[in-house]
Formats: C-alpha cells, sequence, structure tokens
C-alpha cells in the first residue's frame, strides 16, 4: 500500500463520475456472507433507490428474490453504507457480481483513502475474493485492487494508469 496521499490522490479528483467497487465471480452465497456481515458491523441505509433515508438492515430474503427475478416487476431497492462521511452505495444488478458505488467529492485526504481500502480488505477477507475499485462502469481497469489472502493493496499510480492506457 502507498503511503503517499500524493501518488493516489488523482483516483478520487471529481470530474463527474462515480468509482466503482467490484467483487467477479459471486454467487448467491457470497451476497448471504456479504450481506450478513453489513447489517452486523456497519451503519446501513436500506429501502428503495432514492429513499433509502433511515438507518435499517438490508432485507436479504428480498434480495436473493429480486437477484432470481426475471420478471422486472420487483422494485429496485438499494442500500447505503455509512464510513464517517462517506457513503459507499450498493446496488443489487447481479448474482454474479457484486458492485458499490463512491463518489470521489468524499474522498478527501489519506484518511479517507484508508477507509475504503479497509472496507475493501474486510470484504474481500469474508468473501476470499479479489476487491477493485475502478473509475465508472470500467471494470476492466481496476485502479485500487485488495485482495486479502494474498496480502495485496495495489494503486495505480497516475503514471502508472497513463501507461496502461496507451
Amino acid at each position: 500500500m502507498t503511503n503517499n496521499w500524493t501518488d493516489i490522490k488523482w483516483i478520487f479528483e471529481p470530474e463527474g463520475s462515480l468509482r466503482d467497487i467490484y467483487i467477479k465471480n459471486t454467487s448467491i452465497d457470497d451476497w448471504k456472507i456479504l450481506i450478513n456481515y453489513l447489517n452486523s458491523s456497519q451503519i446501513v441505509k436500506y429501502g428503495l433507490t432514492g429513499e433509502n433515508q433511515i438507518i435499517n438492515p438490508i432485507d436479504l430474503e428480498y434480495v436473493i428474490e429480486y437477484l432470481h427475478d426475471e420478471t422486472g416487476l420487483m422494485e429496485t431497492k438499494c442500500a447505503s453504507i455509512i464510513i464517517d462521511n462517506i457513503i459507499i452505495n450498493q446496488h443489487f444488478f447481479s448474482i454474479n457480481e457484486i458492485e458499490f458505488d463512491i463518489d470521489p467529492r468524499e474522498i478527501t485526504s489519506f484518511e479517507d483513502y484508508k477507509e475504503i481500502l479497509n472496507f475493501m480488505n474486510e470484504i474481500s477477507r469474508i468473501l476470499q475474493k479479489s476487491v477493485i475499485l475502478t473509475g465508472e462502469n470500467q471494470m476492466d481497469f481496476p485502479l485500487i485492487e485488495v485482495d486479502f489472502s494474498k496480502n495485496l493493496i495495489k494503486a495505480l499510480t497516475q503514471k502508472e494508469a497513463e501507461k496502461l492506457w496507451k
């Protein structure tokens, strides 16, 4: 892990898009583990998208039913995980992929960055999977990767990212 905010703050410079956190190749069992963890250890607001304003645990049964729903008739819900002044939004799009997003304007210091890393590392630990942070909808280009089982925390510097983009 870099201990230099100067090297990684570019990842969180606001330019109008969100940052996504992904866990790929997931299953319903991963969803169950994650939701039970979030409900037991985090401040969670859950409800209809745009209306999840009160602290409320994630309804695991509803999420599982929603993820299996093929009718498209179920109401869309989301969760917000509150860590200090950072809101990490969770979406329920696919059984095979877990997705969160954050507003980069909320990550303004090395301490905020460490909060995001701690969150990603804990998710990686409980699911035993790699967790990546990317630009919005850029799943194939990780800016930060965390893998607890490999003791890996890798954040790209701007120079490294520019080389990869070329």
